[in-house]
Order: structure tokens, then sequence, then C-alpha cells
């Protein structure tokens, strides 16, 4: 007995309380984003607590037995033996010395475990400050700023006498560092681009000094080279990151393999250390969700589609693509990646030829998966390559009679019902997808679009910045909202969101070429038309590198515009029609990718009637079998109107063009309308049709506005002047003069005579 109690006793309540402590500090560990290495620092302390426990229960224990009277003893014998027996020794364990009754109380105990576990906090916490804070050997690279989060990184192939092995540990390696949110591995589509213009045909592996050059040319700070060396029978893999620019180490790994079949795993290894190394959160690689519960036979193909879909979800659709092409290489009737890779694809609006195709291959094995697949597959095929609405609709909406909360359905349903104009329940629609999953950034995106079909843009910039919350680093998000400050005329913003946007896209070359598109708008918006076309040409590189010639056609088709209305050049809005048309002749691009209605509305406008109605017919005939889009339907609107105007059929053109109030772009009737009966010397009409498309902000403003902004309030100012009403026209033409304070030389005049104006009428009306 100890105390009144068993050892085993004191042994269950020291168990106990240990077991409380340690699901303590692993909690703390998983919500602290604590090393590993914290939960067994905490079993070696309480193990050497143990036997100090015990000590002192026992010393405690004698402690007191030796302060029991000896008369005590023998209190249950009885007669003359009693007094004999209290003047015998007690015979019970020898008294503890008070040296040790001073070293082991339950005061010094209880203090000491208040000390071990005061160092082991101390001890954690000094590590991560200093790993926080970049000091020391355990400094991250990031802390010390030795290397930017999220800056690409150029993997070459792992060296090696077998190229099987390197080959296997090379794609190990690229993978999980994929699923890093510090690491940033730059893609080889991209590597192969940069070999393009460095006229370099890379034949074998990617070795290091190349690659060293590559970075250099890129700006990218870093390359990672692997090597695999065999050692009696053993096998020792290495990964260094080198400096691109002077080749100095800045960080070394080494792992070891006892076979090839441990190649993997340790490569698993070197990743994980890499990542920690460079930055990383522990909670990050700690964690390990559940993987997508979709229809395929290959874990490795799942494996890739679900991070995929993370990569989506943090806004990196570059990535996102990568990941699901090699997805559907292992596997590839895996259906729900071929799904997946065609709505990405088909976002950018720049691949609709491969977006439809993989959609089709995702269709054609819909009979292997499960219920919500199959409707979730035959929603998106219907939609985007039959464009079938009605049967697309009919797909999600069993769906959702399967499960009224499946963010997919809801969300992709609010797509079809946005593009009938119907803002109102189409935010519904988004607004429930969120709610049923609240890591879906898309869907507050495509919040923010009908919250400015809606009027509410201060709404549509609050919903923007809780996507960016949720992903800080999503390109797309940024755009939207740099759309959206671009249309408010916000344009200092617009310019610093569209800059960081090439920033985030390192490494992607659409979100780089998306970044430059939206200073294309912005310059051209501001009458810096030169910025804009040198813009537009520097971007275009990237589209005739990808082959992207529809892409092509569609960003000359609006620099044409821009030339023809804000420059009011139409010489040479048909300079820049024809280099596109050239380059990319329309009849060699595929149906479905060539922007056959946006040229016919060009071609129109310059008075070439004939290939607009070329242009027309073979888009008639391309979509004969489809169901036209609301898109469809309003482009093709605006081209009529044009052949209308050029005809001189100046009603039937405002006709199609008011018809237009009923469709899926309000401001676009408007906007061209104001020119159509300017031109016809309608002053009044075009001053009320312009005004009415100043008051809408909406989501395409911002490329109208790049169109003619600067000329819509010119032309206001000059009619506003001819009607009497200097006042208003003073409003005009200062708007115009602000606008284009920085325009292109050869537009300066007509800001200057503006500018005098204004002046003339300020001076008149005091």
């Amino acid at each position: 007995m100890i105390g009144g109690r068993t050892l085993l006793q004191v042994l269950g309540f020291y168990a106990a309380g240990s077991w409380v402590v340690l699901q303590v500090v692993d909690v703390l560990i998983d919500n602290m984003g604590l090393p590993d290495w914290v939960f067994p620092f905490a079993v070696v302390l309480l193990l050497i607590g143990l036997p100090i426990i015990l000590a002192t229960a026992v010393v405690q224990a004698r402690t007191a037995g030796s302060r029991v009277p000896a008369g005590d003893i023998g209190a249950t014998a009885s007669g003359a033996n009693s007094a004999a027996r209290s003047e015998l020794p007690a015979t019970g364990p020898a008294d503890p010395s008070a040296e040790m009754r001073r070293l082991f109380n339950w005061r010094n105990t209880l203090v000491g475990g208040g000390v071990a576990f005061v160092f082991l906090i101390t001890v954690t916490g000094g590590f991560m400050y200093m790993r926080n804070s970049g000091i020391g050997p355990v400094g991250s690279l990031v802390a010390k700023g030795v290397l930017e989060e999220r800056a690409p990184l150029v993997l070459t192939e792992f060296a090696s006498r077998d190229p099987g092995l390197a080959a296997t540990a090379t794609e190990a390696l690229r993978i999980d560092l994929s699923q890093s949110n510090v690491v940033k591995v730059v893609e080889p589509a991209v590597i192969a681009r940069v070999l393009d213009r460095m006229e370099i045909v890379q034949e074998g592996p990617l070795g290091e000094e190349l690659a060293r050059e590559i970075a250099i040319r890129e700006g990218w700070p870093a390359v990672i080279v692997g090597e695999i060396n065999e050692a009696g029978g053993r096998y020792v893999l290495s990964v260094r990151l080198v400096n691109a620019e002077d080749g100095s180490e800045l960080l070394a790994l080494r792992e070891t393999a006892s076979d090839e079949s441990e190649i993997v795993p340790a490569v698993d290894e070197l990743s994980a250390g890499f990542r920690e190394r460079v930055g990383e959160s522990y909670g990050s690689l700690r964690a390990s969700a559940p993987l997508e519960q979709v229809t395929t036979g290959s874990l490795d193909a799942l494996r890739l589609y679900s991070q995929a879909l993370e990569a989506d979800d943090a806004g990196d659709d570059q990535r996102a693509i990568a990941l699901l092409e090699e997805a559907v290489e292992r596997d590839t009737a895996f259906a729900m990646a071929w799904r997946k890779l065609g709505v990405l694809l088909g976002n950018r609006n720049i691949e609709g030829g491969r977006a439809i195709e993989a959609e089709k291959r995702a269709f054609a094995h819909r009979d292997r998966l499960t219920t919500r697949e199959r409707y979730l597959t035959e929603g998106t095929y219907y939609n985007d390559v039959e464009k079938d609405t009605e049967r697309a609709t009919t797909a999600y909406e069993n769906l959702l009679d399967l499960n009224p909360d499946d963010a997919w359905a809801l969300n992709n349903l609010g797509v079809l019902v946005g593009s009938t104009g119907d803002a109102a329940r189409a935010l519904d629609l988004y607004e429930r997808s969120f709610a049923a999953d609240p890591t879906n950034v898309l869907a507050l995106g495509n919040q923010s679009v009908q919250l400015k079909k809606l009027g509410r843009a201060d709404e549509a910039r609050a919903v923007l910045d809780e996507a960016l919350q949720i992903a800080p680093r999503a390109p797309d998000m940024v755009n939207r909202l740099a759309d959206l400050e671009l249309g408010a005329g916000n344009y200092e913003t617009a310019a610093a969101l569209y800059d960081s946007m090439t920033v985030l896209g390192a490494g992607s070359g659409y979100w780089e070429w998306a970044g430059e598109e939206g200073r294309v708008l912005l310059d051209a918006t501001r009458g810096r038309i030169a910025d804009a076309e040198e813009r537009r040409a520097r971007g275009s590189r990237f589209l005739v590198d990808e082959g992207w010639g529809g892409t092509y056609l569609w960003r000359a088709s609006w620099s044409a515009w821009t030339r023809l209305l804000a420059a009011e050049d139409p010489a040479g809005a048909a300079a820049i029609l024809d280099e596109a048309l050239d380059r990319f002749p329309p009849e060699t691009i595929p149906d479905g990718e060539a922007p056959l209605l946006n040229l016919a509305m060009v071609s129109a406008a310059l008075g070439r009637t004939q290939e607009a109605e070329a242009f027309l017919e073979r888009h008639r005939t391309a979509e004969a079998s489809f169901e036209r889009s609301g898109w469809d339907v309003a482009l093709e609107t605006v081209a009529q109107a044009q052949l209308a105007q050029q005809a001189g059929d100046v009603a039937g053109a405002v006709e199609l063009y008011e018809s237009l109030e009923r469709s899926v772009c309000r401001e676009c009737g408007l906007f061209w309308m104001g020119f159509l009966l300017e031109a016809e010397g309608d002053r009044t009409g075009a001053i009320a049709a312009w005004e009415a498309y100043l008051s809408r902000g909406w989501h395409i403003r911002h490329i109208l506005d790049a169109d003619g902004l600067g000329s819509v309030y010119e032309s206001l100012g000059k009619m506003y002047d001819a009607e009497g009403d200097p006042e208003q026209a003073a409003i005009y033409y200062a708007q115009f003069v602000e606008l284009w304070q920085d325009a292109d030389p050869e537009l300066q005049p007509r800001v200057e005579a503006a500018r005098q104006r204004l002046v003339v009428i300020v001076r008149e009306r005091g």
C-alpha cells in the first residue's frame, strides 16, 4: 500500500493524466501546425516523470509509516503479549533519510513536472520562432528571404544510370511538390515554350546547366536538381536547390532506398523535407484529405484528379489542367477527369476544340459512372457540345432531385439560367451552391457576375473580396475584381490588380497573357492605343506559340473595333483584321473555335459586307444542329444591324439594336446604336442611347469601354453643346479630357479641342 493506494492505482492515475496531456498536445499539434517531434518529446517527458512519481509516492508512504506509534503495530494482540510486543522495533521499511524526504516530496514533483512542460513549450516555441523568422539552421528559406513564397522553380530530371528510375523519381517528386502551397514547380509545357524561344530542340533529360539558363531568362530564382546513385545494392537519392544565377547551393537533402520498390517512398520523404525546409507549414505537410469519390480503377489517376480539384479551388487552373491531363493518361476511360478537363479548358474561352473533345470523351464513358456522375457529365455535354440547354437543364434538375444541396449541380444550373438573362434566379442558385460548399470560390465568382448584371457593384466587390480571402492566390478571382474596377472607372486599382495577375500566374502562360489582356483594355480605354496594341502583340506570341488561332482572331477583332471607334481609323482597323486573317485563316480553324460572329461584326462595320455575310453563313451552317446560346443571338444581332446600317436601312438597324434589350447583352444595343444615330445626325436619339449605356454597370462594360468610351464622352460633349446645353456639355468634355489626358500624341488634338471648349464654357458660365 502507498498512502492508502495500491501501486496499481497510482500507475492508473498517472496513465490517465498522461493520456489527457497527450490528447491536448495532439490537438495543439494539429491546430497550431507544430512539428511532429513535439508529440514524442512530450511522451519522453512523461516517461521520465513516471519513476519520479513512483519514487515520491514510495518515499512519502514510508515517511508516513515511520510516524506510526510503536504500540499500534501490534494493536490486535491481547493479554501479556501486548506489552512485550510494544517493546519490539518496527519490522516495516526503513525510515527514509531526511535528504530523500526533502528531495522526493509532492511539492517538488509537481514543480518539476511544471518545469518539464515549460521546457517543452519553450523549446517548441523557440524552434517555431526561429523557423518562421529565418534564424539559424532551422530557419526556412522563405523566412530567410532566400525564396519568395510560390516562386517558380525549374525541376530537372533526376540524374541516374537507369533512365526508368530517373523518370519515375522525377515524376513522383513533381506530383508531390504540386501539392505544396509554398513550392511552385514550372510546368513542362511552359519549359517547352521557353526552349522554343531559345531555338533549342530538347531531346534528352533537362539537366542543371540548361535549367539554370531557362530560369535566368524567365527571372525564376532557382532550380531543383535530383540525383540517384547506387551503392552496395542500395540507392542514395539526393535533391539540391540551386540558385539560378550563380549556381550556389541553397538546400541539400538525401534519402536512401533499399531497392527499386523503395524509390517512390524515398522521394516522398525528400519532398516532405524539401517542403519543410522551404517553409511550408507542418499542418499542411501533415494534412491528408480523403480522395474524391469518383469512378476510376486507377489509384494514381484518382490522386491526380483530387489534386487537380484542390488546385482548381485555389484558383490555379494551369496546374489543375496539367494534373487532369496526366490523370486521363493513367486511366483513359476516367470520365469525370475528362469532364473536368473539358470544363476548365472551356472556362478559358480559348481552347474550345480541346474542351469539346474532352467532354465527348467523358460522355462516351458515362455508362460506367454513378448516377450523380452521369447526370453531371450529361449536363456538361448537352450544354457545351450539343448546345441543348433543355436537356442540360433536365440533367442538373434530376441531380438536384436526388440531392438538393449538390454544389456542382447548383453552380452549373446557375450558368444555364444566367445565360438566359435571369440574373436574379442565377444569383440564388450560386448562393445555394456556395452555402453547400463554402470552399467553392467559383460560385462566389459567378455571384459577382450576376450582381453586376443587377447593378449591385458594391456587393459584387464584397463577394470577390470574400473569394480572395478563401483563395488569396486565385488569379481568376483577381481578374474578375480587376474587370469590375475597370468597368467602374477605378483605373489605377484595376492596373495594380492586372499586374498582380501576372505575378500570381508566373509560370502559367495563360494567366500571364490574361493579365496583359487586362492592361490592353485599360490602355485602350484611356486612349493609349499604341501601348494597347504593343501589349496585344506581346501577348499574342503566347497564342501563336500555343496555336490558339481562334483566340488570336477574337482578340484581333476587338482591337480592330478599338482602332475604328476610339481612334476613328478605319484603315488601321482593316490592317489589324487582315493581319489576323492572314495568320489564322478562319477556314483552317475547327468549328466552335473560330469567332465567326465577332469577325462578321467588324467586317460589316468596315463595309466589307460580302466577307461579313460569308462569316455569318459559315456560322449558321456550323451551328445548324445546335441550340444557339444567348451570346450567339446577341452577337449575330449586332452583325445583322451593322449590315443593315451599311445597306442604308437605319430603321432596321435600330430595331435590331433595340431587340438586344431582351438579350443577355442589354448594353450592346445601346452602345452601338449611339454610334449609328450620331452618324445619322439624330442627336436626341444618340444622347438617349449613350446616357442609358453609361447608367448601367454590367460585366462587359470594361470591354465595350475599351472600344469607345472616350469617343462616347467626346461625342456627348459635342452634341449637348450643339443642343444648347453647355452645362451638360462641360461635364462630358471634362470626363473626356480626364480620361484621355495621357492619350496617344495623334489623339491629343481632339483632347486639346475639348479642353479649349471646356475653358470657354467655364469662362462664359462664370
